[in-house]
């Protein structure tokens, strides 16, 4: 075993020594705030590092990643805030070129104003890679050097009027998330972007147990910069409509469908208009066991060719506790990706993507968890240099106080 395996296994097992004398379990009191750290480590065996296409040399190797985490939450006249730092560390053992470091922040609050005003703010930052292979390099993993990196960014705010005892609710949304890659090739820059989202949703029950939902949404999509090629900036309407429900303790769930259209502002690219829709149904036949089921459909930028993603994505999931300590979970998810060229179909790009997740969760100590799991990813494409297929088994370990 060489030495620089010895030490990130050295590493992992003194980062996963609990931390001692925290004034309360999962927690420790410092002036106003509660800081709340944890940690978590795997280590998996990857086979195929860099998605390599299906006829292609695959890169086979040891992963490590290393994920500390810090939270301080406090309250502000009785409103939860939070704020939070996680770093994510990843080694190969052998794919040193792949080795990477990201950085997550977050802040968040819940102000309830009175019995009929709320706001929920949210705030993130990710300085973080796409591996190679995925992203922007979807089909090239093994033609680049290094992962690509990039800094994205999410700030959103919601406002709700109505009592939570009332028939009618109203909530206001308007976020910003921007994405800006490190590198400076022209084939990068132009993908540089920000969208800009607003919207309202107006609830009301019909029911004990039905509320009946109107989802209207406006998103402005503007690239920094598209020098030498026609602008892939566009505006968005959506309108959905459709029902939450709750009909027992065990089954709770939502299904909304509507309309989407998709306006470029350059002429050469064909306005799109669609159907979308948002589904997620929850039902627990049991207190120990849990099955759930989501779809939803939508466009996507594209990070290749044509002039947008058309995306489908559908995800069956089951998790059970067979002992107290003891429990599993499976999920199964397919998406599909359509990249539209024009609105003649023939010429489109048809991508799906399979992903198979099994894990073993055992939970050693109140503070300690261990996680046996297996990945396993398989892409179709029409286009022959885009599928791959890519297995991951592996345990990790979470450590709180």
């Amino acid at each position: 075993m060489s030495r620089r395996t010895l030490s990130i296994l050295a590493l992992s097992v003194i980062c996963a020594t609990p931390t001692l004398y925290a004034q309360e379990a999962g927690r420790i009191q410092a002036g106003q705030f509660d800081i709340i750290p944890s940690f978590e480590s795997s280590m998996a065996y990857v086979g195929n590092v860099a998605y390599a296409r299906d006829n292609d040399p695959k890169i086979y190797s040891w992963r490590a990643i290393f994920s500390p985490e810090l939270i301080a939450a406090t309250q502000v006249d009785g409103n939860p805030v939070q704020f939070g730092y996680r770093l994510e560390r990843g080694v190969y053992f052998s794919s040193t070129p792949d080795d990477y470091t990201d950085h997550f922040l977050e802040a968040s609050g819940e102000f309830e104003l009175n019995s009929r005003h709320r706001v929920n703010a949210l705030a993130q930052y990710e300085d973080g890679h796409e591996d190679r292979g995925t992203g922007f390099s979807l089909g090239l993993g093994t033609n680049i050097a290094t992962p690509d990196r990039y800094k994205s960014s999410f700030i959103g705010t919601e406002y709700m009027y109505g009592a939570v005892t009332s028939d009618g609710m109203l909530t206001f949304k308007a976020n910003r998330q921007t994405l800006d890659y490190d590198r400076d090739e022209q084939a990068y820059l132009i993908r540089d972007r920000v969208k800009n989202r607003v919207g309202a949703e107006f609830g009301y029950r019909i029911g004990s147990a039905t509320t009946a939902v109107l989802d209207v949404t406006q998103t402005y999509v503007r690239y920094d910069n598209q020098e030498g090629i026609e602008t892939r900036d566009s505006d968005e309407t959506r309108v959905l409509l459709g029902l939450k429900w709750e009909t027992t303790a065990a089954t709770t769930g939502f299904a909304k469908v509507g309309y989407k259209e998709k306006d470029f502002k350059a002429d050469s690219r064909s306005t799109f208009y669609g159907t979308d829709w948002e589904v997620g149904v929850e039902w627990q036949p049991l207190t120990y066991s849990t099955f759930r089921f989501s779809t939803n459909a939508d466009t996507r930028e594209t990070n290749g060719e044509g002039n947008f993603i058309r995306g489908r994505d559908y995800t069956a999931s089951w998790k059970h506790e067979w002992l107290q300590r003891l429990s599993s979970s499976l999920r199964v998810s397919r998406e599909t990706n359509e990249y539209f060229i024009d609105n003649d179909a023939i010429d489109n790009r048809d991508d799906t993507l399979m992903r198979y997740v099994a894990s073993l969760n055992y939970e050693a100590r109140r503070y300690l968890t261990f996680t046996f799991f297996y990945e396993l990813a398989d892409r179709d494409s029409n286009r022959e240099l885009i599928g791959y297929d890519r297995n991951v088994v592996g345990i990790s370990a979470e450590v709180t106080l």
